[in-house]
C-alpha cells in the first residue's frame, strides 16, 4: 500500500517536472530533470516511510513541483536581464507611447463603423454646390427657394440641375417604439443628383412626387425600426401622427449633404403649413460638364445673394467638400481653444518645462519637443475616439440604449460630446506635462530615483524638497517643497560624462 501511494505520488510529479523541463535549454535538460526528480524521490518516499503524509504535506509537495516552471524559465532566459529590463523598460519613452498606440487601438476596435465610413456620393461630387441659410439669417419660405432653383437653373447656362429640400424636427413611431429625428421634404432630382439609388424599393421619380403618405427611410432607421425586413409592402410607420409608407431605403453609406436627415417625403405631397423657424429649406445644384465648384462657387454666390426674395434671407453656396470638412474644422478649432485655454490656467506649469527643458545639443532638443509633441497628439486623439465611444457605440454594444430611444438618447448623447473631449483633455494634457516634467532630458527615462532633502530650520534660506535622479546618470531634477522665485525653483542639472562612467548599461 505505501508503494503504491508512493508511486501515484511520484507519476504525477515526473508529468510536471517534465512538462517544466521542456522549457529548458536542450543541452541542460536532461541534467535539470534528473536533479528535480532525485529530490522529489526522496521527498516522496520521507513521507510515506516516515508516515507524515497527510492533505497539508502533499499540497506542499506540488506546490514545489509547480515553483520548478519559475526555475526552468530563469534557466531558460537570463534572471539578471530581465529583471533588469522589466526595471527600466517601463521608464522609457518607447514603452509610453507603445501603451498609448494600444489604447488607441483599442479605442478602434470599439468605435461604430460610422466614424470610418465615407459619404457615398456621384463621381461628379466635384461639381455639387448647395444652396442653405447663412447663420445669421432670417427664415426663407421652402418653397420660394424652390422657385428660386428652377430659375436659375433655367437662366444659368453653368447650372444643369437643381433640387429643392426642406428638413425639420420631427417624430416617427413605429414597430419599435418612437423617435426623434430629422426629416426633410425633397423634390423628385434629389436622390439623383446626390447619386443615392435606394438598396430596396425605389425614391421619388416623377410617378411618386405627388405621393402624399410616401417616405424613403435611411439605412439605420429601416433597420432599428424593421429589423432588416425586406418587404417594404407591409412597412408602415407614422410621421408627426401622419400615417406614412416606406417606399424605399436608402444605403448605409448615405450622408445627406448638412444635416443628419433621416426620412424624406416628397416635397409637394401635401399641402404643408408654412412653419418659420422650424423648417429650413435648402438646394443641391448641379454643375454643367467640365465646370468645377471651385472655380463657380463665387459667382454663383454673387448671383443667389442677388436673388430677390419677399424676405430679406442671405443665402451660402458651399461645395460638398466644404460640408464634409466643415465638421473636421470645428472640430480642430475647439481642440486648439481648448489647448490655449489649458496653457492660458497652466502657464506656470509649462514655463517650468520649457526652463527646464534640455539646452545642450539641437538634436535633445529635438527628442524632447518632439516627444512631448507626439504623446500629446495622440492622446487628444484617443479623448477624441473615447468621447465617440462613450456616446453611441458602447452604451449599444453592452445593451444600456434600447433600439426604441437609441435616437433620443443620441440626440443628448452628442450634445455631451464636446464636454466629454474637454474634460478628457484637460487630464490627459495634465497627465503628459507632468509625466514630461519626471523625465530625463538626455535619455527620456522616467526619474525613479528620489533623494529627499531634509528640512532646514531656516526655511527662507534653505527650503526642503527632493533630487531626482537619471539612472544612467545623465542629470538631476532638483524640485523644491515650496517655490521661491528668487532663491530656489526647479531645475535641471546635467551631469558630466565621468558620472556616466560609474553605472552600467542596461
Amino acid at each position: 500500500m505505501p508503494e503504491q501511494i508512493a508511486g501515484r505520488l511520484l507519476r504525477w510529479c515526473h508529468v510536471i517536472l517534465y512538462t517544466a523541463s521542456l522549457i529548458v535549454p536542450r543541452r541542460l535538460r536532461a541534467e535539470w530533470f534528473e536533479k528535480r526528480r532525485a529530490d522529489v524521490w526522496h521527498w516522496v518516499h520521507f513521507l510515506v516511510e516516515s508516515g507524515r503524509l497527510s492533505v497539508k504535506t502533499e499540497q506542499e509537495l506540488f506546490k514545489h513541483c509547480w515553483r520548478a516552471f519559475g526555475d526552468a524559465f530563469w534557466c531558460r532566459f537570463n534572471r539578471a536581464r530581465v529583471l533588469s529590463f522589466m526595471r527600466w523598460y517601463p521608464a522609457t519613452a518607447r514603452f509610453c507611447l507603445a501603451n498609448i498606440f494600444l489604447m488607441i487601438f483599442a479605442a478602434l476596435i470599439v468605435s461604430p463603423s460610422s466614424l470610418w465610413q465615407s459619404t457615398e456620393y456621384p463621381r461628379n461630387a466635384g461639381s455639387l454646390l448647395t444652396v442653405s441659410l447663412d447663420g445669421n439669417s432670417r427664415w426663407l419660405e421652402p418653397e420660394l427657394l424652390w422657385d428660386a432653383a428652377v430659375d436659375w437653373s433655367r437662366h444659368d447656362p453653368r447650372i444643369a440641375g437643381a433640387a429643392t429640400f426642406a428638413w425639420r424636427s420631427s417624430t416617427i413611431s413605429g414597430p419599435q417604439g418612437k423617435q426623434y429625428l430629422l426629416s426633410a421634404r425633397v423634390t423628385s432630382e434629389l436622390f439623383q443628383l446626390l447619386g443615392a439609388k435606394p438598396v430596396l424599393g425605389e425614391g421619388f421619380d416623377n410617378a411618386r412626387s405627388g405621393c402624399s403618405d410616401c417616405v424613403v427611410l435611411s439605412h439605420a432607421v429601416w433597420r432599428e425600426q424593421f429589423s432588416g425586413d425586406t418587404n417594404l409592402a407591409r412597412e408602415s410607420l407614422y410621421l408627426n401622427g401622419r400615417r406614412v409608407h416606406v417606399v424605399g431605403v436608402l444605403p448605409d453609406r448615405f450622408r445627406f449633404p448638412g444635416a443628419d436627415v433621416q426620412v424624406y417625403t416628397p416635397f409637394q405631397a401635401a399641402p404643408f403649413q408654412r412653419l418659420p423657424g422650424l423648417e429650413w429649406p435648402g438646394a443641391v445644384l448641379r454643375l454643367g460638364k467640365g465646370i468645377s465648384a471651385t472655380s463657380a462657387k463665387a459667382e454663383i454666390q454673387k448671383e443667389v445673394r442677388e436673388t430677390r426674395f419677399p424676405s430679406p434671407a442671405l443665402l451660402d453656396v458651399l461645395s460638398l467638400r466644404d460640408i464634409r470638412y466643415r465638421s473636421a474644422g470645428s472640430w480642430l478649432a475647439m481642440a486648439a481653444l481648448a489647448i490655449l485655454a489649458f496653457v492660458g490656467l497652466n502657464w506656470r506649469v509649462f514655463w517650468q518645462l520649457c526652463t527646464t527643458s534640455p539646452h545642450r545639443t539641437k538634436v535633445d532638443i529635438f527628442r524632447w519637443w518632439g516627444f512631448f509633441v507626439l504623446k500629446s497628439g495622440l492622446l487628444l486623439a484617443l479623448v477624441w475616439l473615447v468621447s465617440m465611444d462613450l456616446v453611441e457605440s458602447v452604451p449599444r454594444r453592452v445593451g444600456l440604449v434600447p433600439p426604441q430611444i437609441a435616437h433620443d438618447v443620441a440626440s443628448v448623447a452628442w450634445a455631451a460630446v464636446p464636454w466629454i473631449f474637454l474634460v478628457g483633455m484637460n487630464v490627459t494634457l495634465g497627465w503628459s506635462v507632468r509625466d514630461q516634467k519626471a523625465r530625463c532630458r538626455s535619455c527620456l527615462r522616467r526619474l525613479r530615483t528620489q533623494i529627499v532633502l531634509s528640512a532646514s530650520t531656516v526655511p527662507l534660506w534653505d527650503p526642503s524638497g527632493c533630487e531626482l535622479l537619471c539612472d544612467r546618470a545623465h542629470g538631476m531634477l532638483h524640485v523644491p517643497a515650496i517655490e521661491f522665485s528668487s532663491l530656489d525653483s526647479e531645475r535641471w542639472i546635467d551631469f558630466d560624462e565621468s558620472w556616466q562612467m560609474l553605472t552600467q548599461e542596461a
